[in-house]
């Protein structure tokens, strides 16, 4: 089984409404999840002039391939409302492939460790929290490492779940 680890986000409609049920649709297609991390309240990245995000990561556990899981992932954004008006712009629900096992691939359909997550406090935080141990493929350097060296400057606040 290949150890996955992924990010969720929302901003548009009930964000943790639309996380939580993501997770759910994620589990429903027999996909062990062995950790969420805490969720995270985040500025928006790229396009400012919109609602903030409501952020997690996930640590998964899967015999499924990177290309059937983004499949599930983009089935599971859709049943939620996703639609991409904009790059960077509003979503009900966006599910993104960070870690697959120690994997790098490099396809114009599927990018994996993901091309940006180094660049995003949004994504970096959460990870963290499931495990500041986790290793990039490609730099070597752990996930603490990482956010130590980030120029992300926004805002990541803990979410209250009451």
């Amino acid at each position: 089984m290949e150890e996955v680890y992924i990010s969720l986000g929302s901003n548009k409609g009930d964000r943790q409404q639309n996380i939580n049920k993501a997770i759910e649709k994620i589990r429903f297609n027999g996909i062990k999840i062995d950790k969420v991390s805490k969720k995270y309240i985040t500025e928006p990245w790229g396009k400012k002039d919109q609602n903030d995000f409501l952020n997690c990561a996930a640590k998964l556990k899967t015999e499924l391939s990177p290309w059937e899981l983004i499949k599930i992932f983009q089935k599971i954004e859709l049943q939620l409302g996703k639609k991409i008006i904009e790059r960077w712009g509003e979503r009900t629900v966006d599910i993104d492939i960070v870690f697959y096992g120690k994997k790098n691939i490099y396809e114009k359909n599927l990018i994996i460790p993901h091309p940006r997550f180094h660049l995003r406090k949004f994504v970096l935080i959460p990870l963290y929290d499931i495990s500041k141990n986790i290793v990039d493929p490609v730099s070597g350097l752990t996930i603490e490492e990482i956010l130590i060296n980030t120029e992300d400057k926004s805002i990541v606040k803990i979410f209250n779940e009451n």
